[in-house]
């Protein structure tokens, strides 16, 4: 049984882990069950993404009491979504300071646990009736694996527990006003957690290193990425030389020096100027489109909303150059998102702005791609933006296909 708050309809790389490896799982001799919400509170979602549940995956769901839409509400967020990666945290109000001091200090790990509840009496009822031999909870949100601490406790079953973000460190709780007490008590929700499931399983070598050290074994399962949504041929705009990112853009992810080398490059190149295209895809945060609009870009900026994995997957595969940007955050050389390993199946040339000896350096230098520039290396960006690749996409990415991962956390439910 595979226990995850997010599944279709809901969007984005905590979708997309399961989502795409279940499907493998049958044909290494397990029988997936997955336990999720029904109706959760989601950042984004896609229905289209229903159509990749493959059909020998059995899905349970149950109604989460949501704090998170409480919280929503009481701060002044319209509807029920969640925030992207907290996107928007600088508020203001003291209604909307107040319920983020709620929001760091009363519910802890996280706003999702209100599901827990129905989560459990439902997760207990398959185990009976189904006879489940192995588990795996993924998070975030963190407060699925206190799911794990129970069923483990109840049934003794086989436990994986999946991390694919960092826990009390997560960027996000450096924001947070969290008390002493309240960072207490998550450590002590971290550290059962590493110290009772009989893997960890990590989506990086980062992660791994910050976790090894409370866990019993410990693993790394990449997020990968499925061969199938990149197998058909895009057509590229030759009129246009096209600069895409696509996903959610947050603060820590804005670049100044970037928008300057373009500006410049428009300044020095007038065939340049005259065919650039930033395009943006998903959840841009304002702060974002406004510094592009202070370097002078605003004609050449197109912005578009969420968009369907299909179409996120085309639009990639359309750009001449795919922007990637490990964000400017405490411990950002262990980030390794899953949007670079779609990108590296895309094939378009990327263009890499992060820390240069960090986890996501390292996988574009095994796959033989474009290095990572440092986030104030202009000289390097110019000559990066304009450099065209001379041979061919070298095969290296493969090795982090869905189904090679997928086997990798089969061998780990084996051993």
């Amino acid at each position: 049984m595979i226990i995850t708050y997010y599944w279709p309809p809901a969007s984005g790389p905590g979708v997309q882990r399961f989502l795409k490896m279940t499907p493998y799982f049958q044909e290494f001799g397990w029988k997936p069950y997955v336990l999720t919400t029904e109706d959760g509170t989601y950042p984004s979602i896609d229905p289209s993404l229903l159509n990749d549940v493959h059909p020998t995956v059995e899905v349970y769901r149950t109604k989460p009491k949501e704090v998170f839409s409480l919280y929503n509400r009481f701060s002044g967020n319209k509807g029920k979504s969640g925030t992207v990666g907290f996107i928007g945290m600088n508020q203001k109000s003291l209604k909307q300071r107040m319920a983020m001091y709620i929001r760091a200090n009363y519910f802890v790990p996280d706003a999702r646990m209100g599901w827990n509840k129905s989560a459990l009496t439902k997760a207990k009822e398959i185990i009976e009736s189904e006879k489940i031999d192995a588990l795996i909870t993924t998070g975030p949100p963190h407060s699925t694996h206190l799911l794990g601490l129970e069923l483990k406790k109840s049934y003794g079953l086989k436990w994986i527990a999946d991390l694919r973000d960092p826990w009390v460190n997560v960027y996000y709780n450096k924001i947070f006003p969290r008390t002493r007490r309240t960072i207490a008590k998550d450590q002590a929700l971290e550290n059962a957690v590493l110290n009772s499931a009989d893997v960890i399983s990590t989506v990086s070598q980062g992660l791994k290193q910050e976790f090894e050290n409370r866990a019993k074994h410990i693993a790394v399962v990449y997020n990968g990425f499925e061969e199938e949504d990149f197998k058909h041929e895009a057509k590229k705009d030759s009129n246009k030389f096209t600069i895409s990112y696509i996903g959610n853009f947050k603060p820590n992810q804005n670049v100044p020096v970037l928008w300057q080398a373009l500006a410049d490059l428009c300044l020095q190149n007038a065939d340049f100027k005259q065919k650039l295209r930033l395009r943006l895809i998903g959840n841009i945060h304002p702060d974002l489109i406004s510094s592009i609009e202070e370097a002078g870009l605003n004609e050449h900026l197109v912005i578009s909303g969420f968009v369907s994995h299909k179409e996120a997957v085309e639009l990639m595969k359309s750009s001449d150059r795919l922007l990637f940007i490990v964000p400017k955050t405490e411990g950002n050389k262990k980030i390794l998102t899953g949007k670079l390993f779609e990108y590296l199946a895309s094939e378009t040339q990327l263009f890499s702005i992060g820390p240069i000896e960090g986890d996501a350096a390292n996988i574009l230098n095994e796959c033989q791609r474009m290095p990572m520039i440092d986030y104030a290396d202009l000289n390097m960006m110019k000559e990066m933006i304009l450099q065209k690749r001379v041979n061919g996409v070298s095969d290296e990415y493969k090795i982090y296909s869905r189904k090679t991962q997928a086997s990798k956390l089969i061998d780990l439910l084996k051993n």
